[in-house]
C-alpha cells in the first residue's frame, strides 16, 4: 500500500510517495494525455523498487548503461544521501509498467552535487548489465540549447491521472507548452537557470500536466531530451506551471558523469 504525503518547499508542493517500508520520496503519473503505442517512446523507462516491482518514478535512457531520473526519486527522505543501489530497478522497452521489455537492476547512483531543496533535480543510475538496444528500448540525444518559449513539448509517464490517484498500468503521452523563466518566477517566486517551466497547451482540450508518479519523466522536443519532471504546484492539472530539470544547463555534468 502506498502513502501519500506533501512536502513543501516554499511554495512549490513536492508529492511524496512512500514505498512499502523504505520511506522513499518520489513525485508521480500523467494527467490526461494518450495512451502510448508499442516503440512510440522507446527511451522512457519505469524506475520500480527492486524487491516488489512497485512503480517509482520515471527515467529516461541516455545511453546502454545509463538512466536520468530525477534525484527526489532515489534519495533518502528530503536529503541527498542516494538510497542504495541494489533497492532499484529498471523496466525498459514496455509501454506496461508489470510486463515485458527488459528489467535490469541498478548498480550506481550518482545525484548532482547541487541538489538541493527541489532545485539541481538530476541523478544518474548506472545499470548492472547495459540494455540491448531494439525498436522498443532505445537512448535519446540531449538537448543541444534550451527550448524556445512557447515550445511545445511531449511527456511521457506512468503517474497517476488525478490528484491522489494511482499509478497506471500503461504508459501515456502528453503535450505541455513551455513558458519563460520570467513567467515561471510570477507563479512560483522562482528563477534558476536550471529550471524549465510548462503550461497546459491550450490545443488538448483537456487538463494535462505532471501528476503523482511522473518525478523523472522525460520532457522531448525534436526528438531531443529537453527536461525531466521534477515537480507540479499543489493539485495535478491546475493552471500553475509543472517544473522540469531543463536538461540544456547540464548537459556537461550528465555526459561528464556517463561516459
Amino acid at each position: 500500500m502506498l502513502l501519500l504525503s506533501t512536502q513543501v518547499i516554499g511554495s512549490i508542493s513536492l508529492l511524496v510517495l512512500a514505498g512499502a517500508g523504505f520511506g522513499l520520496a518520489a513525485s508521480g503519473r500523467l494527467l490526461g494525455g494518450s495512451d502510448a503505442d508499442v516503440g512510440a517512446y522507446p527511451y522512457t523507462v519505469s524506475l520500480q523498487l527492486a524487491a516488489s516491482g512497485t512503480h517509482r518514478c520515471g527515467g529516461v535512457i541516455i545511453n546502454n548503461r545509463f538512466v536520468l531520473t530525477a534525484a527526489h526519486c532515489v534519495t533518502v527522505g528530503s536529503g541527498i544521501e542516494p538510497y542504495p543501489a541494489q533497492r532499484f530497478q529498471v523496466r525498459a522497452g514496455s509501454i506496461q509498467r508489470l510486463v515485458g521489455g527488459q528489467v535490469v537492476f541498478v548498480k550506481r547512483i550518482i545525484v548532482h552535487g547541487e541538489y538541493r531543496n527541489g532545485l539541481n533535480n538530476l541523478a544518474l543510475l548506472e545499470l548492472q548489465t547495459p540494455l540491448t538496444f531494439n525498436a522498443n528500448t532505445q537512448a535519446i540525444a540531449l538537448a543541444d540549447q534550451a527550448p524556445a518559449d512557447g515550445s511545445v513539448i511531449v511527456v511521457t509517464g506512468w503517474g497517476a491521472t488525478y490528484t491522489q490517484g494511482s499509478t497506471q498500468q500503461r504508459l501515456k503521452g502528453s503535450t505541455l507548452q513551455t513558458i519563460s523563466g520570467a513567467e515561471c518566477e510570477k507563479y512560483l517566486y522562482l528563477l534558476h537557470d536550471g529550471l524549465l517551466c510548462a503550461v497546459q497547451h491550450a490545443e488538448n482540450g483537456e487538463e494535462q500536466g505532471l501528476c503523482a508518479g511522473d518525478a523523472g519523466s522525460p520532457a522531448v522536443l525534436d526528438n531531443k531530451l529537453v527536461g525531466i519532471g521534477s515537480f507540479y504546484v499543489g493539485a495535478c492539472g491546475t493552471s500553475m506551471p509543472d517544473g522540469f530539470v531543463n536538461i540544456f544547463n547540464y548537459r556537461d555534468w550528465i555526459t561528464a558523469n556517463s561516459a
